[in-house]
């Protein structure tokens, strides 16, 4: 840990970022801190720093959290070229599995570049401290959710919420594990700061930044996370209903700029990113600070969708394509069941050609040929496609699309009422809001009418509606599912791997051995 933090110390000392409309940052050269944050307009350029920490060239941990995210369960599968998940959606990880220790530095970044901006904020205004408070107060909704995300992946981590000035800072730098109660406890008490200090939404210039919005809805979704396992909290879900319901219904949506969408796929249109459907996203500008993008195109898209060289290495079983009703709009957006192949000649398939799935023999099948598309000699899934199907830019890397990462949308914050009020015994409160999110698919209304009907009926839908969104393994543990998850699997879904049984400590992620090494004061999970 000591070396990734010396880098990521001197980074923050050095790394500071400018801002253009939308939040597109350009780099400037190293300036100490008493340059950056001599003015408010350097204050400003801090902050959106510690936004373009999420986005940060080194793109491959963006993937590692997808798989660590939306890999583990019982519709996981291979894609068309293998799987590049392997070995986390067959449970075969270890504590040396490279995801953990990529996903942890980006995170722990993150946390330093905020703890700068909050440490530092009242040097760039001298004696008017409130000005300084909504620059503070985005400094710490973006730590709070680094780390909720870590304590979601390992439990209790490290807890460093004062800036590191040197090496000699041991107590930070070699900070021992907190509990998960304690981690909790301080992503609250960053999100209660903020709620009261930012705007209730943003547009023109400030659109992306978070607000009071963004705010109210990650702190819900913390309540809804504490209820659930490991914790068990259940007073939370009552909380977490008195969050989300000042998001909820035509005043607050108007007052918080929220709503979903008329159209589905809108939502995902680079033509309209940062929509008002958009709680929480990170944007990818492909420049000259940025070339790589957002790698998850490249990595999901079946080949030949936009480009042509697309390196599909996830992929969903055709069980998972079934649960969608037909006239459910999501369901040939979020998942490519055929499409017409684009880019130089591939796999057997030629521009123009039609590559259609076949459930049958679980592969693509060029329809021209009647051949299999790629591979014949393993079994693999549907293909994801709920982004923006359109080429990367010209010019740009072949992983550089320039797709937002949207990490938070509102239909969420619907189902994630919904299920704090159906935990609650309120079923017939909860109904109505997943059936507007069904609506808007042009999906059949539920009819639920049990508490352990309505609770089924949600964790599909959060599976219909936000499947690749970041949320599928969090959801699993939460519920304290994953011993079904893994019944559910079979060894037909695993290329060239045994299916690794369900044991307790598969629960959670090991911190990585890296970070055990380094660190004489961590502990490792349990089992690991």
């Amino acid at each position: 840990m000591k070396s990734h933090i010396k880098i990521a110390a001197l980074l923050l000392l050095t790394g500071m970022f400018s801002c253009k409309d939308n939040l597109e940052e350009s780099p400037y050269s190293s300036l100490s801190k008493e340059v950056v944050f001599k003015d408010e307009d350097g204050l400003n350029q801090a902050t959106i720093g510690v936004y373009h920490a999420y986005t940060a060239p080194d793109f491959g941990d963006i993937s590692n959290r997808f798989s660590l995210t939306e890999t583990g369960h019982r519709y996981a599968t291979a894609g068309i070229l293998g799987s590049g998940a392997d070995p986390y959606y067959r449970f075969g990880h270890n504590a040396t599995s490279p995801a953990f220790e990529s996903v942890w530095s980006r995170f722990y970044k993150i946390i330093f570049r905020a703890n700068v901006v909050i440490d530092n904020a009242t040097r760039a205004v001298p004696g008017e401290e409130e000005e300084a408070d909504p620059y503070i107060a985005e400094a710490r909704v973006l730590r709070a959710y680094a780390y909720f995300n870590l304590v979601r992946f390992f439990g209790g981590v490290p807890l460093i919420l004062k800036e590191i000035n040197s090496l000699a800072d041991e107590d930070l730098i070699f900070a021992p594990r907190a509990t998960d109660v304690e981690v909790y406890d301080a992503i609250i008490a960053d999100l209660i700061f903020a709620e009261t200090r930012l705007p209730d939404s943003r547009g023109g210039a400030e659109l992306g930044r978070v607000s009071a919005g963004t705010v109210k809805a990650l702190l819900g979704k913390v309540y809804l996370q504490m209820a659930g396992k490991p914790l068990n909290r259940t007073e939370n879900y009552q909380k977490a209903i008195d969050v989300f319901s000042q998001l909820v219904g035509p005043v607050n949506e108007e007052k918080y700029d929220f709503e979903l969408l008329p159209d589905f796929t809108d939502v995902f249109s680079l033509d309209n990113e940062r929509n008002r459907e958009i709680v929480l996203s990170f944007g990818y500008f492909i420049n000259s600070s940025q070339p790589n993008g957002n790698i998850l195109p490249f990595n999901l898209f079946p080949s030949g969708l936009v480009n042509g060289d697309e390196q599909t290495n996830y992929g969903l079983l055709y069980s998972f394509y079934q649960l969608y009703e037909k006239t459910d709009q999501r369901r040939d957006f979020t998942l490519v069941p055929r499409y017409v192949f684009q880019g130089t000649a591939r796999g057997n398939a030629q521009t123009g050609d039609s590559i259609i799935y076949n459930p049958t023999i679980g592969n693509y099948v060029i329809k021209r040929t009647n051949a299999s598309f790629a591979h014949d000699d393993f079994k693999y899934g549907i293909a994801y496609g709920k982004l923006a199907r359109v080429p990367r830019p010209a010019g740009a890397a072949v992983q550089g699309y320039s797709a937002d990462m949207i990490e938070m949308r509102f239909p969420d914050v619907l189902l994630s009422l919904a299920e704090a009020l159906n935990e609650t015994g309120k079923s017939a409160e909860a109904l109505p809001l997943v059936n507007r999110v069904r609506a808007r698919a042009k999906a059949t209304p539920y009819r639920a009418a049990t508490v352990a009907d309505m609770r089924a009926a949600i964790r599909k839908e959060r599976r219909l509606e936000l499947t690749g969104e970041f949320n599928t393994v969090f959801d699993i543990r939460r519920w304290g599912t994953l011993k079904e998850e893994i019944a559910a699997m079979s060894e037909d879904q695993i290329v060239d791997n045994i299916l690794i049984p369900y044991t307790e400590r598969l629960e959670i992620y090991p911190i990585p051995q890296s970070q055990i090494d380094a660190n004489p004061n961590l502990r490792q999970n349990d089992g690991w």
